[in-house]
């Protein structure tokens, strides 16, 4: 689905290992295990770890790192060669601020009554960035979903 078998064999012999995720390990090895696919897709449907081939144990290859958020102050600076990182919780968003990679995504759970994640990425964009519009990424999120883009300088 995602056309990665067209360059598979270079991205075994060398991975790119530009992204990781941060948050509560047991929840994201649950994700991980999640299927996609497209409606009307002849290609059988692909595990979202499959995907992102993330870090687990003793593995030969892997495109993605993950870091426990309880653990996540240990791994502080991240590795410079990582292009993304997505924050997934309040565990994880309370390091914003000392995320230096070109791009960050935070992940809130509007089902919690703490609003501190939140409050906190609201004064980083009002104080210390320019907001990017949701036209200007060519990306309208999908129905219940909130998004909220802007740059900070490194």
């Amino acid at each position: 689905m995602a056309g990665l078998d067209q360059t598979w064999d270079a991205r075994l012999a060398l991975p790119a290992a530009d992204l990781a995720i941060v948050g509560t390990l047991a929840w994201l090895e649950k994700d991980f295990e999640a299927y996609l696919i497209k409606d009307g897709d002849q290609c059988p449907p692909s595990s979202i770890g499959s995907l992102l081939m993330p870090k687990v144990g003793r593995a030969a290859t892997w495109f993605t790192r993950i870091f426990a958020s309880s653990q996540f102050a240990e791994n502080i600076p991240l590795p410079r060669d990582l292009r993304a990182v997505i924050l997934d919780g309040s565990g994880a968003i309370k390091y914003l601020a000392e995320i230096e990679t070109p791009v960050a995504i935070c992940i809130f759970d509007r089902s919690v009554a703490d609003e501190t994640a939140v409050e906190l990425v609201v004064q980083m964009r009002n104080t210390r960035s320019e907001p990017i519009g949701m036209n200007e990424l060519r990306w309208h999120p999908p129905e219940g979903v909130e998004a909220l883009a802007f740059t900070v300088a490194l």
